[in-house]
């Protein structure tokens, strides 16, 4: 072997971790760029619409009047992207896939703070997190922003396990300014306040303080401040109709008649089964461990998604991301990692690409299946 061959082999054996991490960077942007030109139906009667009307309205003067039904936050970071001289696709995907490698670092730093500083361990969760097929899919082809909303929540578990609540709730709030969806986790946040009691109520005024405060630029603006409180609500009506929007849950066993009543009685069922596990943890004198409260927060991700009505396809994403630091950390319930991972990508490929789905009643079932033995095995888990 020649000198200069075994200082570059020496170099990769000193600098692997670094090597690997540019390495696994510059693929997952390359997967991303592949899908730069697709247009989603979401882009094309949604999104881009929304962008043209803020530049062509003045920008950040047009958050006034702007029509969509997204949080200012996101909305005001749409205006900001109009001052670019690039295409709105490009645009609003890039925004998106910036906050994919941000949402796959939170995902490593947490894996750093309960693997006790595993650096491997950290390296393979952020390579993994990137490349999961559905969350390449939700920015690099449809444009959408669930990493946004991701990141922040899974820093806010970070936090919550460090016992830093102060910064946990501010996460958790700006989570909430961007997707309605982080409510799948808030939960545990309750379920800690009452059985650890270690933080204030006053924190969970962090969540909507938050929210006000993002949105504070568009309310200057000329937004109507009411807006900001009612935005979530407007989106909650607009599918009320709707049991499930494409997503593999109890109402594909249930059918599309009588709408109202199922609505009502899947909202008051989940928030019956959410008290339950409250009391649950207050009869057992649960010790909690960072086990416990991870375990716990994915299976309320898991579990509300699968009895609340009026779900769409990319609500497992959480999931989806906090699943494989779990199965990383404690190698534990491998069947809910590969549902986690396979069954979502049906869903977006029927959006996506057309694809039938033949059998959504079945894997409705097994989905239902999977969230009783994982319900099972987080009880127990509860009282050790």
């Amino acid at each position: 072997m020649k000198n200069w061959e075994r200082k570059i082999i020496e170099f990769g054996e000193k600098h692997y971790l670094l090597l690997s991490f540019i390495f696994i960077t510059l693929i997952a942007f390359i997967m991303r760029y592949s899908m730069r030109n697709y247009e989603s139906g979401d882009f094309y009667y949604a999104l881009n619409p929304w962008f043209n009307y803020l530049k062509e309205h003045g920008s950040l003067k047009a958050l006034a009047t702007y029509p969509g039904d997204y949080n200012a936050p996101y909305v005001t970071l749409l205006a900001l992207l109009t001052y670019l001289p690039f295409n709105s696709l490009f645009l609003i995907k890039g925004l998106s896939i910036i906050f994919d490698f941000l949402m796959a670092l939170a995902a490593a730093l947490l894996v750093k703070e309960l693997s006790n500083h595993n650096k491997f361990l950290e390296l393979i969760t952020y390579s993994i997190v990137l490349i999961i097929p559905t969350v390449l899919l939700n920015s690099g082809m449809w444009g959408q922003c669930d990493s946004i909303f991701i990141f922040f929540s899974i820093l806010s578990l970070y936090f919550l396990i460090k016992e830093k609540y102060s910064l946990s709730f501010i996460m958790l709030g700006i989570s909430f300014a961007f997707k309605l969806q982080f409510i799948f986790i808030l939960p545990v946040y309750i379920i800690l306040y009452v059985s650890k009691k270690k933080f204030s109520i006053f924190n969970f005024f962090l969540i909507p303080l938050m929210d006000i405060v993002l949105s504070l630029p568009a309310v200057i603006m000329g937004m109507p401040f009411k807006k900001i409180f009612t935005v979530y609500f407007e989106q909650s009506l607009l599918y009320k109709d709707n049991l499930n929007l494409n997503f593999f849950n109890i109402y594909n066993l249930i059918g599309n008649s009588n709408q109202t009543i199922f609505y009502r009685l899947g909202t008051l069922l989940t928030l019956t089964i959410c008290f339950l596990v409250l009391i649950y943890c207050i009869n057992k004198k649960i010790k909690w461990n960072n086990e416990k409260i991870i375990t716990l927060s994915l299976w309320f991700m898991v579990m509300i998604p699968f009895i609340l009505p009026g779900m769409h396809e990319r609500y497992l994403y959480g999931a989806e991301v906090l699943v494989v630091i779990y199965y990383l950390i404690y190698k534990k319930n491998l069947y809910l990692l590969i549902y986690l991972l396979l069954a979502p990508i049906l869903t977006y490929s029927h959006y996506l690409n057309g694809l039938m789905i033949e059998n959504a009643q079945l894997i409705s079932i097994i989905y239902g299946i999977i969230l009783i033995y994982f319900t099972k095995y987080i009880l127990e888990l509860l009282k050790e």
